[in-house]
């Protein structure tokens, strides 16, 4: 079995001066949730809610440089985590000013804002890692709620020894384990279903012939080792069928939410990586290896008879116009036109409900229905391959 109980740090409390290294860093207080968001969009009006169901978070920092040398310090060095144990680094905002960053002389203070993503807000950390200081040795933890501690999840079983070998591959749907990581995939799409789902920067810059060669894969990843650990989309490589991976192929970016994250110990996430490949490169295996140094691959087998299908769903033939619908995939895209060139006016979640305020429409290997969404009044058209009554 494993166990979390190697990792135990200090959680501090805001006001404690704590020593990091050549830092002595202060917690002056916290911003949560929709106070952190009217702070950010404050400061500009760019700065959007968090995505997916995160939330905001804005640490306020001091921090002194106890060295002899000038050192550098800034919202990069930080990653905050809520209660589920998913760690998120700082994104890329304006504001709130003063930003926690610059070059600090010696025995000089800087004080500055450090905001960041959360998910679940009834338990949240701080974690000063700096990439510059290297290893773990100048790390601190602090808690941005009152009593905050380290969550704990339970211990995983012993390994089931899945997909040791290509010869022996797992299934779509199995579970290997491969280093300090669980692994299942979910889900596996491609082609049009992967493009429809991907960031709309990766969709701008797609040339149409590359679409067919495009991958996506819905994992479920769990933190085995007793320290906090990251899962790197490279971690997911396809191969040929004796194992060898596939040379030169591209990593897209990946729908949200994607698998790359820092993980505490024994946390579970779900997240999409994605994969362009090649005229050359066969579908026979993937292989799951997080850490090239210690190895232990996995090999997971492609099969039609479990992977996703990649064939349209045929859509109901009793809808009509009036009817109230539901999706039957996440993301669904609403566009403004009836065509999968049209413009994406909204992505739409499971819990959408949608009336069809017209005939449908055949384009594209889709039949589109018009509608309108029950929450927000927004029109478009959505393929009604994805639709139930």
């Amino acid at each position: 079995m494993q166990s979390a109980a190697a990792f135990n740090p200090t959680i501090h409390p805001a006001g404690e001066a704590v020593t990091a290294g050549p830092w002595q860093l202060t917690l002056q207080r916290a911003e949560l949730g929709n106070s952190a968001l009217s702070t950010l969009q404050a400061a500009n009006t760019g700065n959007e809610d968090a995505p997916l169901d995160l939330q905001w978070v804005i640490a306020y920092m001091q921090a002194t440089n106890t060295s002899d040398q000038p050192m550098v310090i800034g919202v990069s060095d930080f990653a905050v985590c809520g209660a589920e144990g998913v760690m998120y680094r700082t994104p890329l905002t304006d504001g709130p000013h003063p930003l926690l960053q610059g070059i600090v002389g010696p025995g000089e203070t800087i004080e500055g804002a450090v905001p960041c993503w959360a998910g679940d807000l009834s338990n949240v950390l701080l974690q000063f890692s700096s990439p510059l200081l290297g290893g773990n040795w100048a790390d601190a933890w602090f808690a941005l709620t009152d009593g905050a501690t380290l969550p704990t999840f339970e211990s995983s079983g012993d390994d089931a020894g899945l997909g040791s070998s290509p010869d022996s591959p797992a299934a779509f749907g199995d579970t290997v384990r491969s280093g300090d990581f669980e692994v299942t995939v979910l889900r596996y799409v491609t082609g049009q279903e992967a493009y429809d789902i991907a960031p709309t920067g990766v969709r701008a810059l797609a040339l149409w012939e590359d679409i067919g060669n495009w991958h996506s894969f819905l994992l479920r990843v769990r933190n085995v080792a007793d320290k906090p650990r990251f899962f790197s989309f490279v971690a997911l490589r396809l191969t040929d069928f004796t194992g060898e991976p596939w040379d030169h192929l591209l990593q897209l970016g990946a729908p949200l939410p994607d698998v790359a994250k820092e993980l505490l110990p024994g946390t579970t996430m779900e997240g999409w990586c994605s994969i362009q490949t090649l005229s050359w490169a066969s579908l026979d295996l993937l292989r799951v290896q997080n850490n090239a140094i210690t190895g232990d691959p996995r090999y997971i087998a492609f099969s039609d008879t479990m992977r996703t299908s990649n064939a349209v769903p045929t859509p109901h033939a009793d809808l009509a116009v009036g009817d109230v619908v539901t999706i039957t995939t996440t993301p669904l895209n609403l566009r403004d036109a009836p065509s999968t060139f049209g413009e994406i006016v909204t992505e739409l979640d499971g819990s959408s409900t949608l009336t069809i305020t017209g005939e449908a429409i055949d384009a594209d290997g889709f039949t589109w229905y018009p509608v309108t969404v029950t929450d927000t009044g927004e029109k478009g058209y959505v393929a009604g391959n994805y639709l139930a009554p």
